[in-house]
Parts: C-alpha cells; sequence; structure tokens
C-alpha cells in the first residue's frame, strides 16, 4: 500500500515493535501488511428504481459516490453500512441486501456493496462528508467522470447494466 487509508498521505519505511512496516506520519496509521480494510457500501434504490449517490466534501470536493466507508471495531459489516449512509444523507436505509464484493488489491480494500430501500421521503441532511445527493435512473445518469474512482466507476457501471437494461 501506497498510501494512508486514513488520511491519504503517502505511507514511509518504519521500523515498529523490531517489525519493518509501512507508516503514516501524518495520522500515526501503520500498514503491518497484514489486514484487508473493509468498507461497507450501500446502492439504495426507491420506488421509481432511482439509486442514491452522494457529492463529496473535503479534498474529494465534487467526486461521485456511494454512501459508504470503513467498518468500526466491534461492528458488523451490515452495521457500517447502515451507520455511514446515515452519516452521509441523514436518511436511514433499510431491508439491506448483499449485493457483491468488490476489491482493490493496491489498497488491500473490500467493498462489501449493498442494496437497500430508500425512504419515502428523501431529505438530505447537511453533514461534514457530503455536499449533496443524486438520484440517478436510467434517464438520468450522472458525468462519469466525476466519480470517485475505480470501484465507484465499477459498481456504478455494474448497477446500470444489471438494473436498466
Amino acid at each position: 500500500m501506497k498510501y494512508c487509508p486514513e488520511c491519504g498521505n503517502k505511507l514511509i519505511d518504519a521500523i515498529v515493535d523490531e517489525t519493518k512496516v509501512r507508516k503514516c506520519n501524518n495520522c500515526g496509521y501503520v500498514d503491518w501488511g497484514n489486514l484487508i480494510n473493509v468498507a461497507a457500501v450501500v446502492v439504495a434504490f426507491n420506488d421509481k428504481n432511482e439509486f442514491l449517490m452522494v457529492s463529496l466534501k473535503g479534498r474529494e470536493k465534487g467526486k461521485l459516490t456511494f454512501p459508504g466507508g470503513y467498518r468500526n471495531i466491534g461492528e458488523t459489516i451490515e452495521e457500517a453500512a447502515i451507520r455511514e449512509f446515515y452519516e452521509e444523507t441523514g436518511m436511514r436505509v433499510t431491508d439491506l441486501e448483499l449485493y457483491k464484493f468488490f476489491t482493490k488489491d493496491e489498497q488491500r480494500l473490500l467493498w462489501v456493496v449493498y442494496r437497500g430501500v430508500l425512504p419515502k421521503e428523501i431529505k438530505f441532511v447537511d453533514n461534514n462528508e457530503t455536499e449533496e445527493i443524486y438520484l440517478v435512473s436510467k434517464d438520468h445518469r450522472i458525468d462519469e467522470s466525476k466519480l470517485r474512482g475505480l470501484l465507484t466507476k465499477q459498481v456504478y457501471l455494474e448497477i446500470l447494466k444489471w438494473f436498466f437494461s
């Protein structure tokens, strides 16, 4: 792994507890070389067959992705998906079903993607991660150049193909 999964800074070679590791001098993250970072991601649909995407704030301002994030110690992956969806939208997703796994080996990252149901009333709550939300449908798609990265693009294109073909 080249970059810190916590803050995005470049990792440097270091020795910790007499073990060669990669470490982030910014936030202190240590890559022990044997971890898999697990993120829970939600593709949530409404009854009009539209799905929700979020536009990010911060250093990735304007990039589009699906609500989700890393699992906290002590919570299930499904609990992480529900929590992250709420943190990034202010809404409660229901009826989660495991959809598929996606990986990004250079980050040792596993995306556990769920399909869920949006609440009847779509009401975005401002927060520190998400700038705004978008509802995507067969007839209302987003600019693919704004997608956050390869995993987002993979999921987005597969969802379009699977649900709207």
